[in-house]
């Protein structure tokens, strides 16, 4: 498969011709989506089979940085007018955002606005989301749209056990505030890094009648990284195992 660099000649004419249409037919019926998460739960994957689909349009994680922006001029510039075909205009948000700044008005402008649909996305398997976690930031390799196969020893990390408790229990403790508790009165929908990877197609038709647009086949070019066992990718695994077996993370391990 061809791939095509953002700062291609192509991809210049494309942005602008969409630029002219937005100046002269653009409008703002459109609604908003926010994909809510945290790394290495499969979040990347949902939002690229999203921007698969011809009425959606779904950004990064557009509240990580602000670079000195406030939350709401940052919101302005991301909800302003769109295509007149699409249907939905949304971005990811952690549970930590914005990274670089106090200002956490992004928050209260979902909780404030009930029609805005919230998308949560978690992965069972906690102990697979802090390893992940933890070779991504040892590789720097964040996404792939390869699948390798076999095993990479540079990918193998030590985990610091202690570490590794307290991440899990606070995961749970977020994941818990930041979900249908903290939007009641939203459109929610929740799913799981294990459904979306295991049925890709059955799971978006899902997300796509939450939303109410088109059922259509989706796609993505994103890859697995990490499909090796666990005993495969932490060096000091069976110590890991033990310690998590006397806890209540036992059934992550057996």
């Amino acid at each position: 498969m061809k791939v095509i660099h953002n700062n291609s000649p192509y991809m210049k004419v494309k942005r602008f011709i969409k630029a002219v249409v937005i100046k002269f037919t653009g409008n703002f019926n459109y609604e908003k989506v926010v994909i809510l998460g945290k790394q290495r739960t499969g979040s990347s994957l949902l939002v690229t089979l999203l921007r698969s689909h011809p009425h959606l349009e779904l950004k990064g994680e557009a509240f990580r940085l602000l670079y000195g922006n406030s939350c709401r001029s940052v919101w302005n510039e991301n909800f302003g007018k769109k295509l007149p075909w699409l249907k939905y205009m949304g971005f990811k948000l952690f549970y930590n955002h914005p990274d670089d700044s106090e200002d956490r008005e992004v928050w209260d402008f979902i909780k404030k606005d009930t029609s805005i649909r919230i998308i949560h996305i978690k992965r069972k398997d906690l102990l697979r989301t802090y390893v992940s976690k933890l070779i991504a930031e040892k590789t720097g390799a964040w996404r792939s749209s390869q699948e390798k196969k076999g095993v990479d020893f540079k990918k193998q990390v030590e985990i610091d056990i202690e570490d590794c408790i307290d991440n899990l229990r606070n995961s749970v403790q977020v994941e818990t505030e930041f979900g249908i508790v903290m939007f009641p009165n939203h459109p929610y929908l929740e799913l799981t890094y294990e459904e979306l990877t295991t049925d890709i197609q059955g799971t978006m038709s899902k997300v796509l009648e939450f939303l109410g647009v088109k059922k259509i086949k989706v796609n993505s070019p994103l890859k697995r990284q990490n499909p090796e066992g666990l005993n495969e990718l932490v060096s000091n695994y069976d110590d890991l195992a033990e310690a998590l077996r006397k806890t209540e993370f036992g059934y992550l391990v057996d």
